[in-house]
C-alpha cells in the first residue's frame, strides 16, 4: 500500500460511516459484548454505533474511499460515541433496548470530567491489516496539531493492561501514565483487569 496516497479528513459519506462503525466494533468486540452494547452480534452492534457516533468529532485516514483507521475526539462538548436509546431501539426490542441503555448510562457515569483545556481521545482504531504502517502515529500527530489550534494544553486517553502495544505507541508519542485503576470485578469479562489513564502535555 502506498502511504503517500493516504489522507486524513473529518468528512465521510454514508458508506464510510458504516465502515467506521464496523471497525469500531471489530477493534473491541469483548467490550461491546460485556460493557457497552451487550451483544456478540456484529450486525446489531454496528447498527447502534452507526446511528450514534458523532462523526464530525473524529479524524479518519482514507485510502481512496476506504477507511483504514480513525480517532474519536472529545473536546469538552460531549462524547464521540454517545449511544442513544433510539439507536438501541433500532436494533433491539423495547425491553432489550431499555436495559441495555440503562446499563450503558451507568457505565458512562464513571467517565470523568475534563477541563476546558483538555482533549480526550476515545477511541483510536486502525484496521487490522494496516497495523504497523504508521497510521496510528499519523492520527496522533494530527490530533496534537488540532488540539493546539483549539487552545488545548493536554491530550488524555485510556489503555487497558492487555494492550501493551498500544501503550508503547502512546509512550513513544509522549504520553505518560497518570493513574491506574483496578477494575477486574467489572471488566474481566471484557478482557482486561486494569485501566491506565495517560496524558500528554502540549
Amino acid at each position: 500500500m502506498d502511504m503517500k496516497n493516504l489522507r486524513i479528513t473529518n468528512t465521510l459519506n454514508e458508506k464510510q460511516k458504516r465502515e467506521v462503525a464496523r471497525l469500531y466494533y471489530q477493534a473491541f468486540p469483548k467490550k461491546f459484548s460485556s460493557l457497552w452494547i451487550f451483544t456478540k452480534n456484529e450486525s446489531q452492534a454496528v447498527r447502534v454505533l452507526a446511528k450514534s457516533l458523532r462523526y464530525k468529532s473524529g479524524l479518519y485516514v482514507l485510502s481512496e474511499d476506504t477507511v483504514l483507521g480513525f480517532i474519536g475526539l472529545e473536546k469538552g462538548n460531549g462524547f464521540y460515541a454517545p449511544l442513544r436509546y433510539s439507536s438501541f431501539r433500532e436494533a433491539f426490542n423495547i425491553f432489550s433496548a431499555g436495559w441495555r441503555y440503562a446499563a450503558y448510562c451507568i457505565y458512562r457515569l464513571f467517565h470523568g470530567d475534563m477541563g476546558s483545556r483538555t482533549m480526550h481521545i476515545d477511541p483510536i482504531v486502525v484496521a487490522r491489516y494496516t497495523r504497523g504502517m504508521g497510521i496510528g502515529s499519523g492520527l496522533l500527530k494530527t490530533t496534537f496539531e488540532y488540539a493546539k489550534k483549539l487552545g488545548k494544553r493536554k491530550v488524555v486517553l485510556e489503555v487497558v493492561d492487555t494492550n501493551p502495544m498500544a501503550r508503547r505507541l502512546y509512550e513513544r508519542h509522549g504520553f505518560r501514565v497518570v493513574k491506574a485503576e483496578h477494575l477486574s470485578l467489572l471488566t474481566r469479562r471484557a478482557g482486561f483487569d486494569k485501566l491506565y489513564h495517560m496524558a500528554k502535555d502540549l
